[in-house]
């Protein structure tokens, strides 16, 4: 019977350290769905990329939506036609990252930005710039219309 308990104690470990991890992450989420202005100076675990693409700003979020949908342990906090902010949770841990998506126009053409950021932690062993490379190769494989802004 003793030895019964001390097989009970890792998972108990592990789901204690989940809890920690969720309710910290609830306490450090932003405080709006907006896209923020940049990265943290010196932060290690956020990535930003802003891109041109082909298309208009509403079929580049919709393609852009489609991927994150096709993403496993996500959820979308706010969306609109050009602005999407998702949680992104990591496995094992279920660590939350926020990711921002806004499309635009300018003269040049319509525009991709994105922007994913660990809640916890100084470091993300390169999540959040994966993320965000996975999402731009999938962009670039997509295809839309090209259109006039």
């Amino acid at each position: 019977m003793e030895q019964r308990r001390w097989i009970l104690i890792p998972p108990a470990i592990w789901i204690a350290c989940i809890m920690i991890i969720q309710i910290l992450g609830a306490f450090t989420a932003p405080s709006s769905s907006e896209m923020p202005e940049e990265c943290p100076e010196g932060s290690q675990n956020c990535a930003r990329v802003m891109m041109g693409i082909e298309g208009t700003p509403e079929e580049v979020h919709t393609a852009a939506m489609n991927w994150v949908d096709s993403q496993g342990r996500t959820e979308i906090e706010a969306q609109s036609e050009t602005t999407s902010h998702t949680v992104f949770r990591t496995p094992w841990m279920l660590y939350p990252d926020d990711f921002f998506i806004q499309t635009g126009c300018t003269e040049n053409g319509t525009w991709i930005q994105v922007h994913s950021e660990s809640r916890l932690g100084i470091g993300d062993m390169g999540v959040n710039q994966e993320r965000i490379d996975a999402l731009l190769d999938h962009m670039v494989t997509v295809e839309l219309e090209t259109s006039d802004c």
